[in-house]
């Protein structure tokens, strides 16, 4: 008995199954062939999903009746669920010799399948207990000569008796004189005793060849005629998607019924002048006419085959919903030529059929002498079936995994209140692993699973929950928030753990150095594999799930690594910006060198691209992209912002709140002639910040003194001149005496102040503006009494902002013809009058919570402390997350021509080592100052 028996128990069956009732055997027969069917597959299973051979119908029946029946009952009781009143069970149309016998075959090559429906009703007396109470099955016959006890040898014995099943009269007679296929019936007895048996059998194979093309053919006219025609003119489907239905679900099929016509044709016509032209009808070879068609079926199966899948997928589905389809199918399924086949039998139908054409083709070819002319053409033919089968095969994987995303994004489930588009639906979308995790409680025996996907852009945590009364049908509801891959890092969960150690790359899924988090004991959760997700940004947050063995944590975390390779590389081409390397082991963590806080760009004396970089230690110099040649030029503590002024190369510094500035050429290590003196002047005190731009054509540097609540701010305006000019060393000198008095570099332009504890300063063309706790105030420094603050907080279109008081603004840029204003938590548009712009988006929502923006048309570039953050101004579109630790802007430079952006995070190999870096843009700049003298800085 087959291991995927269950064997019924007989003292149980005795005393509780009467299985001479036809509705307990045929429930229990079917029960049994479903989990045959479930546990094991065969060549039929895709087309008929409940099919079996003859021995396993047997072995079933036998698993089911008492052990004590004599051998030969098994395969009667078998044979007369083929003659039931509807039938339980019918030979699938491969099986030939069971339908043109009409009886059931104990063989492994003759394959049947169910009919399920109405369980039919009656009594199989063979099966009867007897009618005398004291004879009992198992102790000899009684007096009866009916007994059903008596023994096998002793029925036989009672010549005049004879017992019928009281059923088997329902069944038409018809099937029993069903006229054979078969070619030796088409010829003579004379001529099939003079043929050898080998070209029998040849001529059997290229028989059955022509009359299964036939078959096959007639199946495609009924799937065109009774399915696709009427379909496209029914209405259970809406007019406005008819079509097109349609044509998802019938695919290429008029392709492959034109192919096939074709073929069957030639084949019939060569057959009957085979016919015509001898005595016995022999067809001398077809492997020509085969290989004349064959060549066709490449493109034609390899796009309708994978399709199938997802055809069944969407006539199920429209099924569930439509009860007007379903209907219209059933009734085309009752009609009399569908032979009670299912539509599914007419679909999947050239899947099978290509499967079959091998079988076909090779028993003709094995009948076949090698010296045939016939037998090399059929060798070809057999290759290219077997490529054609081969590319379906392969091609079905892909498209059973675009089939699965379907089912998923049918089946997944969220709340209401927490709908989220997880863009399913996106062509070429793919689910790249998922299975069961685990999450632990505090408590032990706490735990809950989780079934995980991972899609290749996101990673989705769903609880599952079994839909209606199938077994392999499930809903999944979303248990935590989505995480894209981009936001998604995979960390070591070991004992003690620190949450987390990453690797890097210099691309948009950047992982980097470990962080700090909270200890985590393991202990408590024995052998059980933990495989910690960390989701970045605001809304996410550290996941610790547990895998049942190591394969599968391994499996795991091989998945999300391919996964993030694979959008790496998808998104190759898009990447907006690259990391490029300014520092990566000069500035330890200690107190020689202190924290990285600011960084400048400039020229130096040579012409070459120079960096400053400034820490809580002093100002450091060096050649851009030549890591070893930084060194120290001033030692000069709490450096907390930089800019250069180009025009009179000067660079001011802000260290300990005092403002200084510098002669650029003695601080540049590159000089042909390094002074030892450093010329500088103090330029104010009791300083928070200042910045350096060009308003209305005029150089300035602009400083903020706190006073009480208030924001008081001097407009410095250089007069010196270009100090490397020998005529304008008057400027470097220091006069000495008691009334020595050096020549200013510095005038005060203008003084005002903002009534507002303020952040930072920004140049526009011809206006500055200044971020204050809650806005921005524009000011024109020629009209002090025109200023005005942007956004109006009293317009309905801006409650966004004033309603939550967590938000503070970040960043105030030009944007073609709008202006964009960067918050905290989110960023948004306003036009030159400063009412609110909603073309392609409402407001952009930052995934983390930026502590400074920079700005590179057309990208945003937010800083988290954690990971930089760039989209699109013009959609809003998440472009590129780079993650790292103790992530910093160090300067923003809105150059005339491209901007500069220097950042700077904990080294991700070295953590002992601040990596500064410059974020160089994968794309020609677009300029929105053309007439712009001289550079903007933003400092941080």
């Amino acid at each position: 008995m087959p291991s995927s028996l269950v064997k019924i128990d007989e003292t149980q069956s005795l005393h509780f199954a009467n299985h001479a009732l036809l509705s307990e055997l045929v429930t229990m027969f079917i029960d049994q062939v479903h989990l045959v069917t479930s546990r094991r597959k065969i060549f039929t299973t895709a087309e008929y999903p409940t099919s079996f051979n003859g021995e396993e119908a047997v072995d079933i029946t036998r698993s089911i009746l008492p052990e004590s029946l004599p051998e030969s009952m098994y395969l009667k009781v078998t044979r007369a669920l083929m003659h039931t009143s509807p039938p339980v069970i019918i030979p699938i149309t491969y099986s030939e010799k069971s339908t043109r016998r009409n009886t059931l075959y104990q063989s492994s090559h003759e394959v049947y399948r169910l009919i399920e429906g109405n369980i039919p009703q009656g009594v199989y007396t063979p099966l009867t207990q007897c009618y005398s109470l004291s004879c009992l099955r198992g102790q000899g016959a009684c007096y009866a000569p009916c007994c059903p006890n008596r023994l096998t040898s002793d029925l036989t014995a009672q010549n005049g008796v004879e017992r019928r099943s009281s059923f088997s009269s329902s069944v038409a007679s018809s099937h029993d004189t069903t006229l054979s296929r078969a070619w030796s019936a088409t010829v003579s007895k004379e001529i099939l005793q003079t043929t050898p048996h080998k070209e029998i059998a040849r001529q059997e194979a290229i028989h059955e060849l022509i009359y299964t093309e036939e078959d096959y053919v007639r199946d495609l006219n009924l799937l065109d005629e009774l399915f696709a025609k009427a379909l496209r003119e029914a209405q259970c489907i809406e007019i406005e998607r008819r079509e097109s239905f349609c044509d998802y679900i019938f695919s290429n099929y008029l392709e492959l019924m034109a192919i096939h016509r074709d073929l069957y044709r030639e084949l019939r016509d060569y057959q009957c002048l085979c016919q015509a032209n001898t005595v016995g009808g022999f067809v001398d070879r077809i492997g020509d006419i085969f290989l004349r068609h064959i060549v066709r079926f490449m493109q034609a199966y390899k796009r309708y085959g994978p399709h199938v899948v997802l055809a069944e997928y969407a006539v199920k589905k429209e099924m569930a919903t439509n009860m007007l389809f379903q209907n219209f199918i059933h009734e085309k399924e009752k009609q009399p030529e569908t032979r009670k086949l299912p539509f599914r039998h007419f679909i999947i139908l050239p899947v099978t059929r290509l499967q079959r054409y091998p079988l076909l083709i090779g028993a003709i070819l094995k009948k076949t002498p090698e010296d045939h002319p016939d037998y090399e053409i059929l060798e070809e033919c057999l290759e290219i079936l077997k490529r054609v089968a081969t590319t379906m095969d392969q091609d079905t994987v892909n498209t059973k995994a675009v089939l699965r995303v379907q089912q998923v994004n049918d089946a997944i489930r969220s709340k209401p209140t927490e709908a989220v588009d997880l863009q399913l639906t996106v062509p070429g979308r793919r689910i790249l692993h998922e299975g069961p995790l685990t999450r632990r409680g505090h408590m032990v025996g706490d735990s809950s699973e989780i079934y995980v996907f991972l899609f290749d852009h996101m990673l989705v945590m769903t609880r599952r929950r079994r839909a209606g009364y199938n077994e392999d049908e499930y809903e999944y509801h979303i248990s935590k928030r989505p995480i894209p891959l981009m936001l998604l890092l995979l960390e070591e969960a070991t004992e003690g753990f620190s949450l987390g150690i990453r690797t890097m790359s210099s691309n948009h899924s950047t992982t980097l150095t470990s962080r700090a988090g909270t200890l985590v004991n393991l202990n408590s959760y024995g052998s059980a594999q933990p495989l910690l997700l960390h989701h970045l940004g605001r809304m996410g947050g550290d996941h610790l799930l547990f895998a049942d063995s190591p394969a599968t944590r391994l499996a795991w975390k091989e998945s999300i690594v391919q996964a993030k390779a694979l959008l790496e590389e998808k998104d190759a081409a898009h990447q907006a910006f690259k990391v490029m390397s300014l520092s990566d082991a000069t500035f330890r963590t200690n107190y020689q060198f202190g924290r990285v806080t600011c960084s400048v760009q400039f020229e130096g004396t040579k012409g070459i691209r120079m960096i400053a970089v400034g820490t809580v230690a002093g100002v450091w110099m060096g050649i851009e992209g030549d890591t070893n040649s930084i060194r120290q030029v001033l030692a000069i503590e709490d450096v907390t912002q930089m800019a250069v002024l180009p025009g009179p190369h000067i660079l001011a510094v802000l260290a300990d709140k005092t403002l200084y500035s510098y002669a650029l050429e003695a601080l540049d290590p590159t000089a042909k002639k390094v002074s030892k003196e450093k010329p500088f002047q103090r330029v104010a005190q009791h300083i928070s910040y200042f910045n350096a731009g060009v308003c209305n054509g005029r150089t300035l540097v602009i400083a903020m003194k706190k006073r009480g609540l208030d924001s008081h701010f001097k407009a410095f305006e250089p007069v010196c001149g270009d100090l490397r000019d020998p005529a304008n060393n008057r400027f470097l000198t220091t006069k000495t005496g008691l009334f020595g008095k050096s020549h200013a570099w510095f005038r005060v332009h203008k003084e005002f102040y903002v009534g507002a504890d303020s952040s930072a300063v920004h140049f526009l063309k011809a206006r500055v503006v200044v971020v204050c706790p809650r806005g921005f105030e524009v000011i024109d420094l020629d009209n002090l009494h025109l200023n005005r603050n942007i956004p109006d907080l009293s317009q309905p279109d801006f409650a966004f902002v004033h309603q939550r008081a967590d938000v503070f603004p970040l960043g105030f840029f030009k944007c073609r013809q709008y202006y964009l204003l960067c918050y905290n938590a989110f960023a948004f548009l306003v036009d030159t009058h400063g009412n609110f712009i909603q073309e392609n988006y409402a407001w952009i929502a930052w995934e983390g919570t930026p502590q400074a923006i920079a700005f590179y048309y057309p990208y945003i570039i937010a800083f988290d402390n954690a990971f930089i953050e760039i989209r699109h101004v013009e959609t809003g579109e998440l472009i590129q997350i780079i993650a790292g630790v103790q992530m910093r802007c160090l300067q923003f430079t809105n150059d005339t021509f491209a901007p500069v952006v220097h950042g700077c995070m904990t080294h991700p190999f070295k953590p002992d080592f601040q990596y500064v870096f410059q974020l160089m843009a994968n794309f020609e700049p677009v300029t929105l100052y053309p007439n712009s003298p001289m550079p903007q800085h933003r400092q941080y």
